[in-house]
């Protein structure tokens, strides 16, 4: 029984052993890892240090132009056309279409009939005012025969009491009949004069059953039609004919525009304002019609910016005998701006704003570089306007980075000129 238990003691220390190779193993494994990241590390330092160091001592590239003189700016414009002259024509007196002569899209000259309207009671007004007139006039001639007979006998009398033939209470009282008889011819003297003005009056009113056109034009707009009521100076809304208007809603009578000329308002930005002035010429065009643009010329402008959108209101007259252009279209106007104390354009990228100010990255004798302080302009997208700053001759960095620094020794390159090919 001892010697089975001797057999079983090296067994566990045979494990132990084990154990312990085991665990050697996996260390020294773990350190061979450790020393393996350890040299890979150090040496990736070092190429990155290294490279640190070359990029440091190269010379960076940059891409260098020279500023282009300023030149004439396009600016582009939506608007929409109006009518050279647009009115509506309303009632001037109340009562029924009695007839009709023209329709939307007719051509009428000025003083042209448009409608006749029927008036009854206005007419029925202007005969009682004539009858008025009429009767004021009688009664005039009335105390005019009154009067003449009231002088006969004041002459009379006057004659007689020179004699001592007549009382001469009655003298006095041929004396105050005439003083009443020039009372009464006065009152009916005025009398005359109002009703003729009254009937003067109504055949005014009479002549505003004819609608004549204002001006000559086209019929953009009818909102009546015979047996319409209208009444005197109220709008009309009659949906029956099926108005088009340019102004708004059905609105009057008629809308007569004159559209042989065609104006049109732009806003204009605020940079490009002090440029625009009468006198300029410009374009109007239609996107999507095969047509040549219409030349027409700035008339007016407002001379003042709006506020709230920084924009001069520009008024453009355009010729339009050929009636290509309809008032209300959507347009696009074009001007060739010329520039405004500007001298030199660079490219957009070649601005520098910071806290600097302005400027932009020059490469100077001894291909150093130096940030130069200028004054921009307009804004063009791709390029940017400078006013002040530079002469034109400079090598202006095309696209600094933020890396650049000020007296830095750079390498320009210069654009190559296009191939003939």
């Amino acid at each position: 029984m001892s010697e089975h238990q001797d057999d079983a003691r090296p067994a566990p220390r045979a494990r132990t052993r084990t154990m312990i190779v085991i665990v050697i193993g996996i260390l020294s494994v773990f350190v061979i890892l450790l020393a393996v990241r350890v040299i890979a590390r150090t040496r990736s330092d070092r190429a990155l240090k290294s490279a640190t160091e070359t990029a440091q001592a190269a010379v960076p590239q940059v891409s260098v132009i020279r500023p282009e003189p300023a030149a004439n700016s396009d600016l582009t414009v939506a608007a929409t056309t109006q009518a050279m002259q647009d009115t509506i024509v309303y009632a001037r007196t109340t009562g029924y279409i009695r007839s009709r002569k023209v329709d939307i899209g007719d051509r009428v000259k000025a003083g042209q009939l448009l409608a006749e309207i029927a008036s009854p009671e206005i007419d029925q007004q202007l005969r009682q005012a004539q009858a008025d007139l009429q009767q004021s006039q009688k009664n005039l001639d009335l105390q005019n025969a009154t009067l003449d007979l009231a002088r006969t006998t004041m002459s009379r009398y006057t004659a007689a009491d020179a004699d001592n033939a007549v009382a001469k209470q009655l003298v006095d009282q041929s004396v105050a009949a005439v003083k009443t008889g020039q009372a009464a011819v006065a009152a009916a003297d005025a009398t005359v004069a109002s009703n003729a003005a009254n009937v003067r009056h109504f055949q005014e009113l009479t002549s505003f059953e004819r609608v004549t056109a204002p001006f000559a034009g086209t019929i953009i707009q009818r909102n009546i039609d015979v047996g319409a009521l209208i009444m005197a100076g109220s709008p009309t809304n009659n949906t029956a004919a099926a108005p088009s208007s340019i102004t708004g809603g059905a609105n009057g009578l008629f809308e007569v525009a004159r559209i042989d000329w065609l104006r049109v308002f732009v806003n204009v930005p605020q940079a490009y304002a002090p440029n625009v002035h009468a006198g300029l010429p410009a374009s109007v065009s239609v996107r999507g019609q095969l047509m040549e643009p219409v030349v027409g010329t700035v008339t007016r402008t407002a001379n003042a910016l709006d506020p709230a959108t920084r924009t001069l209101l520009v008024e453009v007259d355009v010729p339009n005998a050929s009636q290509r252009l309809l008032p209300g279209m959507f347009v696009y106007v074009a001007f060739k701006i010329s520039a405004a104390g500007t001298r030199w354009r660079v490219p957009a990228t070649a601005a520098v704003i910071d806290a600097q100010g302005t400027r932009v990255a020059l490469v100077g004798p001894g291909n150093k570089l130096h940030y130069q302080s200028v004054v921009f302009g307009r804004d063009l997208g791709a390029f940017i306007d400078v006013q002040a700053g530079l002469s034109g001759g400079e090598s202006v960095i095309k696209q600094p980075t933020v890396s650049l620094q000020e007296g830095q020794v750079v390498r320009p390159i210069a654009p190559q000129p296009p191939s003939d090919d």
